[in-house]
């Protein structure tokens, strides 16, 4: 049972628009433009354990937290995170050295010689860097959330999932704080996506009990619309982030926001 009044303090957003405000106009399909995760993650051993969309995420959830002055005043154990993810295990361009000493002259790929000459090519760490909850993982330990938490890995309802169990840790006293979100990168995937363009992006919100200053506010609604699909097609498929994405984008410009929750209620992003 909800009882709290919920507002957005922050959001942090990564799209092929671009980033921050800037991310909310204009659509562009592929890569982040400018986008190197140096700029957001301290620690460089880290960046060689993330693979792209971990490194999108974890610098979205930075820059988040970074317009709101107060929110380390937030006992570990009350701030909360909720992150929608795809795992797609490492880059694939890592496993390229593997599958060429494996494939025969007639290019049929050799599953006996991959076992034996390719599998040692492949670093050990491959497919730990793709892991579904290392956006989870990573931020949580680097800003120390110790409350309630969750993964998710549902497709393209995977963030708006995060979005939704996070409105509800905050609005029914679970959790002060919340980071919500979701992070997906399928650039240079599209063979896996019958086509389509493949585009890479992360958004994340800071999620509190409503507080007056703050930009918007998140609501529940019993008559929620789905987000179209015009905004995917401009900046190409963003899978797990593409929910968070375009909220992100159209709070940015001024524009309500309503998408349907796990049940029949949805939520409204407004301005306050």
């Amino acid at each position: 049972m909800t009882n709290r009044a919920v507002s957005v303090a922050a959001i942090g957003l990564f799209c092929p628009a671009g980033a921050g405000r800037e991310g909310a106009v204009g659509g562009r399909k592929g890569e982040v433009p400018g986008f190197d995760a140096r700029a957001w993650i301290q620690n460089r051993k880290n960046l060689k354990l993330m693979s792209r969309s971990v490194q999108l995420g974890v610098s979205a959830i930075r820059v988040a937290l970074s317009e709101v002055n107060d929110w380390e005043s937030v006992a570990p154990d009350r701030r909360g995170m909720f992150v929608g993810s795809t795992p797609l295990g490492g880059e694939l361009g890592d496993l390229i050295p593997a599958l060429e000493v494996a494939t025969l002259p007639n290019g049929d790929l050799d599953l006996s010689r991959f076992a034996e000459r390719g599998y040692p090519l492949i670093h050990p760490l491959w497919l730990v860097k793709g892991l579904s909850n290392n956006v989870l993982g990573f931020a949580s330990a680097i800003h120390d959330f110790q409350g309630t938490n969750s993964n998710y890995c549902d497709g393209e309802a995977s963030g708006a999932i995060a979005l939704w169990e996070g409105w509800a840790a905050v609005a029914e006293g679970r959790a002060d704080l919340v980071v919500a979100g979701a992070a997906d990168a399928w650039v240079g995937l599209e063979g896996m996506l019958g086509g389509l363009r493949g585009g890479e992006g992360a958004a994340f919100f800071v999620l509190r009990p409503a507080q007056a200053g703050d930009p918007f506010i998140v609501e529940a609604v019993d008559e929620p619309v789905e987000p179209p699909d015009a905004e995917e097609e401009a900046m190409g498929f963003l899978g797990a982030a593409w929910l968070p994405v375009i909220a992100a984008r159209r709070l940015f410009r001024g524009e309500d926001v309503r998408f349907r929750g796990p049940g029949r209620l949805g939520l409204r992003f407004a301005a306050s």
